[in-house]
């Protein structure tokens, strides 16, 4: 217990990585959640017209795996970030120690 409150005290190492792989699940869930309410409103479509109804049953799928994608990609740079801050702390220990 006491370790975690010096980690989050201190800022010697980051608690970022974590929040932001619960921010990604968070992230597919609204995005998932988005995709069927966009899926099931594209039914609404057909009113407009039967080419444009099958047009957004089509996109509506395609559009939730590129931003499935997007987020993904997002979320990496992200932890790369922090993982280089890491790796450059870790580094200026190392010197220190010579």
């Amino acid at each position: 217990m006491n370790d975690i409150v010096s980690r989050f005290l201190t800022f010697d190492k980051l608690i970022a990585t974590g929040l932001i792989k619960l921010l990604y699940w968070i992230g597919l869930v609204a995005i998932g959640l988005g995709t069927l309410i966009a899926f099931i409103g594209a039914f609404g479509q057909f009113g407009s017209g039967f080419v444009q109804g099958i047009g957004a049953l089509i996109l509506t799928p395609v559009g939730g795996v590129l931003a499935l994608i997007f987020w993904r990609f997002l979320c990496e740079v992200y932890i790369v970030i922090f993982g280089i801050y890491d790796r450059l702390g870790e580094i200026r220990t190392d010197l220190k120690k010579d």
